[in-house]
């Protein structure tokens, strides 16, 4: 049958959560454009973008809400479509209490007929009077498999965590993960109180990030990025961990400078105003319709931004070369909740052999006595810990350097290795480990 465009916020969250599980893009860049052609309102552009997230979050725990009420069928048995009407309602019934619950059912009776059929209709709405007049009270282990469910996660990945964190820590890191991301910005002005004063001119709540030096998260700001402080390029969004990362590269004006995994360019952008036009930055990445968007985004004297596999080698070494490597995401969820959803412990150590080949290559590109800075946006241990234990087991050449003073040095590990905790900083989920080529 034909399928109209999405006219609401409800339409509009079940195409956009078509997209739950396509790598193709972020669910956050299809909503902003399904509801653009949608023509949506402010007040239903904010209830698509929550039930976009919410549902996408609490995946699993919506399932397990679901699953009780349909009787000799599975979950895998059901339409996608009609499964995941049933997971918006679901979400709107626990998690949104303002909504009625007539007025729930209703439009989820709507959006089945409109884009599954007639045929449905019946049992959507059957399910949903049946949750709302016989509630269960479901009750979760905390087993892998319990906190997976209950906290909306992978079990494969609660799994993950307990490998490495006790169960009350993977549960506040589960919980964490289904809260919204701060907005953090890094400060590109040299006299950044002024730029503060600005901001909370304008309206808005400013914090000071706990270790990046010029990290602030701001709130309440009524338009961000339509403010005179934003167009004047006083500020860029950056998170704390990604922030800290560059400032484990200790750069130094009149350097020469390698980032070797550059898109899409905000660590770059980083280590270009920290050169302050001396020296020279070389951007690279793999892919040339980012190459050409990070051409775009760098500009500025002492930069050149090129196609490059970081994989082959280079005619030249560098004093400071930051790999921050292809990774899985997983230290993103909050801000991309889908990537839970679109991972398998498979694809751990698939990326883990593809960052041990980039490490190995891009180290000989160090010069002696250089700092080369290994990241990704993933605190999973086998792309992080695992890769460098086994980088410097072959290579004596480097060693481990705690970060330079005044940096991120109170975010070492026991082992002296830096995990950008998210239950610690309210950051994104990092690692990143700092060595130096020896000079003899």
């Amino acid at each position: 049958m034909k399928r109209r465009r999405p006219a609401d916020a409800r339409s509009v969250a079940l195409v956009v959560l078509r997209s739950l599980e396509d790598e193709s893009t972020f669910l956050q860049l299809k909503l902003d454009k399904v509801v653009k052609q949608a023509g949506l309102d402010s007040r239903d552009r904010r209830l698509a973008w929550t039930l976009v997230l919410g549902t996408a979050r609490w995946r699993s725990h919506l399932d397990a809400q679901i699953d009780p009420y349909l009787r000799k069928r599975r979950l895998d048995q059901l339409e996608p479509d009609v499964l995941m009407i049933l997971r918006l309602a679901t979400f709107q019934l626990k998690f949104m209490d303002r909504i009625p619950e007539h007025a729930i059912v209703n439009s989820s009776v709507v959006l089945t007929k409109t884009f599954v059929g007639p045929r449905a209709t019946g049992f959507v709405n059957g399910l949903l009077r049946t949750m709302i007049r016989r509630p269960k009270n479901i009750s979760f282990s905390n087993a892998a498999d319990g906190i997976a469910r209950r906290y909306g996660h992978p079990a494969w990945l609660v799994e993950r965590y307990l490998d490495w964190m006790p169960t009350d820590k993977t549960i506040e890191r589960c919980q964490l993960n289904n809260e919204p991301a701060p907005l953090t910005i890094r400060i590109c002005h040299d006299a950044v109180d002024e730029v503060i004063n600005a901001l909370m001119d304008e309206g808005a709540t400013v914090n000071k990030c706990k270790v990046a030096p010029v990290g602030f998260h701001i709130a309440d700001h009524p338009d961000p990025f339509g403010s005179a402080s934003f167009k004047a390029n006083h500020w860029t969004v950056q998170d704390e961990a990604s922030q800290l990362v560059v400032d484990l590269l200790d750069v130094r004006p009149r350097q020469k400078v390698w980032d070797a995994c550059a898109a899409p360019g905000g660590k770059a952008a980083y280590i270009r105003d920290k050169l302050a036009g001396t020296g020279h930055l070389l951007a690279t990445d793999i892919n040339a319709d980012k190459v050409m968007t990070l051409g775009q985004t760098l500009d500025g004297p002492g930069v050149t931004v090129k196609q490059h596999d970081a994989t082959s080698p280079l005619p030249q070494t560098f004093d400071r070369v930051l790999v921050d490597a292809p990774c899985t995401a997983l230290g993103l969820i909050r801000r991309h909740p889908e990537i839970r959803w679109r991972r398998q412990a498979s694809h751990v150590i698939e990326r883990a052999h593809q960052q041990s080949r980039l490490l190995d290559n891009v180290s000989d590109h160090v010069s002696k006595g250089g700092i080369l800075v290994y990241s990704v946006c993933s605190d999973i241990p086998d792309e992080g810990q695992a890769i460098i234990e086994a980088f410097l087991a072959k290579h004596h050449e480097f060693e481990r350097v705690p970060p330079a003073a005044g940096t991120a040095t109170d975010v070492l590990t026991d082992d002296g290795l830096i995990r950008f905790d998210p239950n610690d900083l309210n950051c994104d989920g990092f690692f990143a480990a700092r060595l130096r080529r020896r000079a003899d």
